[in-house]
């Protein structure tokens, strides 16, 4: 069986335009609450951990209030950092360049 050398947890769209939408998520706090519990294994494992965040000309405008993470996400300065603007986080986005420069999914 062939495996990974390594792995990276991808954070996607964890964004307060997106959690805080008319139309609420389920289970928000609990989704919330899974998400920060991977991101803080993936810490202590030492996995890289890549924040992807999406973005449009109409909504989720880069750098505005509703763009940003949520509060409880506070990436470390070893996170990597994507912006998408569609809904594949590898079209158009250098991901994975950065997942290759990090030898992931390479198989033994």
């Amino acid at each position: 069986m062939k495996t990974s050398k390594q792995a990276a947890l991808l954070a996607i769209d964890v964004q307060r335009g997106l959690l805080g939408h008319d139309t609420p998520v389920c289970e928000a706090e609990k989704v919330l609450t899974n998400i920060q519990l991977l991101v803080d294994k993936a810490h202590a494992a030492k996995v890289p951990v890549f924040y992807i965040q999406h973005s449009t000309d109409k909504v989720l405008l880069e750098g505005t209030e509703s763009w940003q993470l949520i509060p409880a996400m506070k990436p470390l300065s070893m996170d990597h950092s994507i912006h998408k603007h569609h809904g594949n986080a590898f079209e158009d986005t250098p991901l994975k360049g950065e997942l290759d420069a990090l030898h992931m999914g390479k198989q033994d």
